[in-house]
Parts: C-alpha cells; structure tokens; sequence
C-alpha cells in the first residue's frame, strides 16, 4: 500500500487560485446538490460521497464548514473563483486534505471519469479529548497508519489493515469518520463486546463516538481509509 508523504498530501491546501473567502455573500453551500449523496450526518460533521461528471460545472458556491477529504480516482478539474479566472488542478487517487471555511467557487471535471471524492464537513462545535484510563494508547488505529494533518479541527490519518493481520487495539477519545479509499469487511470491536463485522465499499463512510477502547482490523480484504478525529 503507498502512503503519501504528508508534505505530498498537504501541497493542495493551498492550491492558487482556488477559491476566495466571502462570508457575505448569499450563495448556496457545497453540497447538498445534485452529484453529492449524504452518508452520515451528526452534530459533529457530515460526510458525503460526491461526483462531478464531466463538462457539468457545479453552481458557484461557498464551503460553510471546514471540511477533510478523500480523493478515489485520478482525474482533472478546472476550478473558477468569483471574479472568472479560473486554473486546472491535478486530483490524485487516495490523496487526503482539509480546506477551509468561506472557500468560494466553481469546479468542473475536464476528465472522463470526473472526481469522485468523499468529503466531510466539520461543523461549527469543539468536544473536549475524553480522559483515557484504559491503559491503552490513544491515537492508534492500524499497522500502517501516517498522519495527513493536525490542526486546531481534526486530525487526519492515512490508515490500512490488512487482511489476517492482529487487530489494532487502542483508545478513541474523540469522535471520528472514517472514509474508506478501498473497502473490504471492516471489524471493530468495542472494549468487553463481541466484533462487529461489516463490508463497506470504496466510497463510503461512518462515524464512531469517542471515549470508548476499540480494536480495528480487517475481516476480508486490504482496507485502506482516511479517519478523522475531530477535535
């Protein structure tokens, strides 16, 4: 599995040209709209799966929320700020990120296939790291595990388990996305319960509260996924 170096993974975060902060002005959000299906929504964030078809520029919009994402094909896609410049950008499979709030825009697919991404909003609310007496390390996930980003929001990890491999044993103590780049059957158990097995799709996504001890593992399949700590 090829894991990106964080420099790498960090270098479109400030892409030029892609979009210009106007808290003012009455747009529509990013998503919902059509090419972005709802996978899960709480009062900590929403992630959706979202496409963007070739020659279909999306409306011009702007980001209410932070938002992390996860990028699960190679493609291109011309991005045009308010004032009609616009610029190409690269997209690359399996690349994870996180973009600011009030980021303004319209984008469009020049490729064929076009972006396809799952993306999670970070909504507007802080929940204190729950205090860890499991005696289990916090913040380990998987075998292979690189953190993408850390910030005042989240904290992002490029994650994979193999399949037949021990699971990862450790303390959750925040609340969490996890989006996956390569599916299989996902295992997760919770501290004093039996595993909970299920098969997810590239493309898809769940959330895990925090404060709980819990082992990660494959059941089937190499999984590779971005997972989200939201501060």
């Amino acid at each position: 599995m090829k894991l990106f170096s964080k420099t790498l993974l960090c270098s479109i975060l400030l892409w030029p040209g892609t979009g210009t902060a106007q808290p003012a002005k009455d747009l529509p959000p990013g998503w919902p709209r059509p090419g972005a299906t709802l996978l899960v929504e709480n009062d900590r964030g929403a992630a959706y799966n979202v496409i963007y078809p070739k020659d279909q520029p999306t409306p011009l919009h702007r980001h209410r929320y932070f938002f992390a994402g996860l990028d699960l094909n190679t493609a291109t896609i011309r991005v045009t700020q308010p004032d009609g410049k616009s610029t190409l950008h690269p997209v690359i499979k399996n690349r994870m990120w996180f973009l600011p709030r009030d980021l303004t825009h319209q984008e469009m697919s020049t490729t064929d296939p076009g972006r396809h991404t799952v993306v999670i909003d970070i909504k507007d609310s802080h929940v204190p790291e729950a205090a860890n007496t499991s005696g289990l390390p916090a913040g380990t996930y998987a075998a292979s595990q690189t953190k993408v980003v850390d910030n005042d929001h989240v904290i992002i990890w490029d994650c994979a388990w193999s399949p037949g491999a021990e699971g990862i044993s450790g303390f959750d103590g925040r609340d969490m996305f996890i989006a996956f780049a390569e599916g299989g059957d996902f295992s997760v158990a919770a501290s004093g319960q039996p595993a909970r097995v299920q098969h997810y799709e590239a493309g898809q996504a769940i959330f895990l509260p925090g404060g709980q001890a819990r082992t990660f593992a494959s059941a089937g399949g190499t999984i590779h996924a971005m997972l989200v700590e939201v501060k």
